[in-house]
């Protein structure tokens, strides 16, 4: 008999982590981390990495990738991933030793050992690890990101990790529509709201982004390293934007390594182009020469929390010319989310007002509700649906227009740790 196991992303968004069982044997698909109130990360359930046939991390994102260097401290269960998401994994878990390493149970060494025990993976092509069949698909997150079918004895499972519908400046919406499974897990971060069309958004951040800086100002946009700053770079580059672009931080690694693997993006053109035409930040001369004429600043870390956009918003939000423009989710408790609702942000000590306009625009990667039920229409055969990686109360409702899809659909929203057998 197959089981899925939940380790993580049950009932919470983040910490993504899926165990499938057969035969005493596991494949593991991603094992991530969530952050608590003090950045000390939160780890999904354990498992035996000696009973491991095979670890797939879908893509490079802290959320389903922060644990898996704990699973190779004293074996080296075997690793798959495109190549991309392995790359830009690395960037991410060494920097993720630099921010939080005393709270880690792994070091660098154990990283190296994980990259080691990777193979690489292409879309649509089928790999066997001893009693499991895997198919990566272009899940249309982010550059590289994957969806896995996982095909055990008598079961076919889709796991879509973090997906998309719609088309972006980097990446094609997903290509699962038709895919055969009789069992879907299904990322539901937004299962109660729908984005505004894309283009919409675009519109309104490059005519906003256009405004402050016709009339002096400059624009701050703290982006996630990961994709995000590389959208808003891309997006600025097609619209003939003519004023300065500055680039800072993690988000100019990203963009060399998503130029190398260019065959995971859907303009690689476009983005070589910014990167060309745009300025990157190599040092404290070019931050400061940033701020001295009229320009966007595009800058990691996304929700101010560290990084460069911290020491940019120290800079301009006294000005109230200048713009701090928001393109990142904003987590509870961050910079980004206390100037969104406050109006300020904080030292640890004491209150800064932001003088800088402020504004927030909707350039998430992860579909909305309405692409979450056009996916699960474009499966087939479909017998059951496990919703992960979503808020409880808007999957209870998502639920529930499911079932309107499908009256003979099971509709699954699990807790960490609840296993689901498979008949």
């Amino acid at each position: 008999m197959s089981k899925i196991k939940i380790l993580g992303s049950g009932k919470e968004v983040g910490r993504a982590g899926i165990l499938i069982e057969q035969d005493e044997r596991f494949a593991l698909l991603d094992y991530g981390v969530n952050f608590d109130e003090n950045d000390r990360p939160i780890f999904p359930l354990h498992v035996r990495p000696k009973d491991i046939e095979i670890i797939i991390l879908t893509h490079s994102h802290l959320d389903h990738i922060g644990a898996a260097p704990s699973l190779y401290i004293s074996v080296m269960p075997k690793l798959g991933a495109t190549p991309l998401t392995l790359d830009v994994s690395k960037i991410l878990l060494l920097d993720m030793i630099k921010l939080n390493g005393p709270y880690l149970p792994f070091d660098e060494q154990s990283i190296n050992d994980m990259l080691v025990s990777a193979e690489t993976m292409n879309y649509e092509k089928t790999y066997e690890y001893g009693n499991f069949l895997v198919t990566l698909m272009d899940s249309g997150h982010i550059p590289g990101s994957a969806s896995v079918l996982v095909e055990t004895n008598n079961n076919r499972i889709l796991y879509t990790a973090d997906m998309n519908t719609i088309e972006t400046k980097l990446k094609g919406p997903h290509k699962l529509n038709g895919v055969k499974a009789d069992t879907l897990i299904i990322e539901s971060t937004y299962s109660t709201s729908n984005h505004p069309p894309r283009e919409e958004s675009e519109k309104r951040f490059i005519d906003d982004v256009n405004d402050v800086v016709e009339k002096g100002g400059i624009v701050l946009v703290p982006a996630f390293g990961v994709s995000r700053g590389q959208e808003i770079m891309a997006l600025l580059e097609e619209k003939g934007f003519e004023y300065n672009v500055w680039v800072d931080g993690m988000i100019r690694d990203i963009a060399e390594l998503y130029i190398a693997h260019s065959g995971y993006l859907r303009s690689p053109r476009l983005l070589l182009k910014a990167m060309q035409e745009q300025r990157l930040v190599k040092g404290w001369n070019d931050r400061r020469r940033a701020l001295k004429e009229p320009g966007v600043i595009i800058a990691s870390a996304g929700m101010m929390k560290g990084g460069p956009s911290l020491y940019y918003l120290k800079k301009m939000s006294n000005n109230s010319r200048n713009a701090i423009f928001m393109v990142s989710y904003q987590a509870e408790g961050t910079p980004g989310r206390n100037i969104l609702e406050k109006g300020y942000y904080s030292d640890g000590n004491k209150n800064f007002d932001v003088k800088a306009r402020i504004e927030w625009f909707d350039f998430s990667s992860h579909t909305d509700k309405r692409g979450i039920l056009e996916t699960i229409k474009g499966i087939q055969g479909l017998k059951r649906v496990v919703l992960v990686h979503g808020e409880p109360e808007g999957q209870k409702l998502l639920s529930e227009e499911i079932k309107g899809l499908n009256d003979n659909l099971e509709v699954i929203i699990p807790d960490n740790g609840d296993e689901i057998n498979l008949e």
